[in-house]
């Protein structure tokens, strides 16, 4: 898109109001020509975060800490917004070792986990299990995905663990 752009813009300087007319050339002879350019500038993608991941009140079992996408109420949700049937491809990490904080003694590995669809229909979405997705925005322009984890905490120790978890969208 930013080369389309940048191309737009280029010609735009080049022709001016649209049309370059009357170009006197040496010797009295003129010169007259038209040109004419057109660019599809596509909106960007954008993506509302409508709940976050809750990792604090789900239930610790066996060391580890599950948030399914697609049934957990814990379950972050977002929505992205774009050009109406446009494809989209989704991509995020999957994996990642958190480390703590202050005294770097302990540790925890999260998997993310995603899910998707075109409504807002958790239960119907579709998990994304190998950290990349390709989809179709709704004929309104939207997608949903949900954001869950399993958390490892048998190496954790008290402290604060930080995690920057991040989601490329891109349209293909």
């Amino acid at each position: 898109m930013q080369k389309i752009l940048s191309l737009f813009l280029f010609l735009l300087s080049l022709i001016g109001s649209g049309n370059l007319f009357a170009q006197e050339i040496r010797d009295t002879r003129k010169a007259e020509f038209s040109v004419r350019a057109t660019a599809t500038v596509t909106d960007n993608l954008q993506m509302l975060t409508i709940r976050n991941l809750d990792l604090i009140n789900p239930v610790v079992i066996d060391n580890t800490v599950n948030v399914s996408p697609i049934t957990s109420s814990f379950a972050g949700m977002f929505r992205i917004n774009g050009n109406p049937g446009a494809r989209v491809r989704i991509t995020f990490l999957q994996n990642e070792v958190l480390k703590e904080q202050t005294e770097q003694m302990g540790e925890v590995l999260a998997q993310y986990l995603v899910s998707g669809a075109e409504i807002d229909a958790q239960f119907q979405s579709t998990l994304l299990d190998v950290g990349e997705g390709n989809f179709r925005l709704s004929e309104d322009g939207v997608f949903f995905i949900w954001l869950g984890a399993n958390l490892d905490l048998s190496k954790a120790t008290p402290g604060v663990y930080l995690s920057e978890f991040i989601i490329e969208m891109e349209y293909i």
